[in-house]
């Protein structure tokens, strides 16, 4: 399998967990012996393994299943690292992401995710309007 394959496949499976609400998958996506971090839209850069889980315990607590839509993954694969940069929708709010992953035991596992909102992309007929006010 390309490693690229497996970097989407991590990924994937970190957005599955979000969406199924399933903690013990999320836990089993990030990194045990590496540092972690996450920085959540709005929120301070949390940086340890364990405030890191906590905070999507409480994310994933309510149990209700996350709404969340991922579009475009780009791979960038380095000797030791990977990053995957991809849209997100959530609920609604459209956000960037960087997932960050590196090999431990043989698999891809996260290292870091940041996400931050983006504006709400404009409607079509919102663009054409644009166009022709320039014109």
């Amino acid at each position: 399998m390309l490693e690229k394959q497996r970097v989407l496949d991590a990924n994937d499976a970190f957005y599955t967990a979000f969406r199924s609400m399933d903690f013990d998958a999320m836990d089993a996506v990030w990194a045990k012996r590496r540092g972690v971090s996450v920085c959540h839209p709005g929120q301070p850069d949390i940086g340890t393994r364990d405030a890191v889980m906590e905070s999507w315990y409480k994310i994933l607590l309510p149990g209700q299943p996350a709404q969340v839509s991922v579009y475009d993954p780009t791979v960038i694969m380095t000797a030791k690292s990977a990053f995957v940069i991809c849209r997100e929708e959530i609920g609604g709010t459209h956000l960037i992401a960087t997932n960050v992953f590196v090999l431990e035991d043989g698999a891809w596992r996260m290292t870091r995710h940041q996400a931050s909102r983006l504006p709400a992309p404009a409607r079509q007929s919102d663009q054409y309007k644009r166009r022709e006010e320039k014109e």
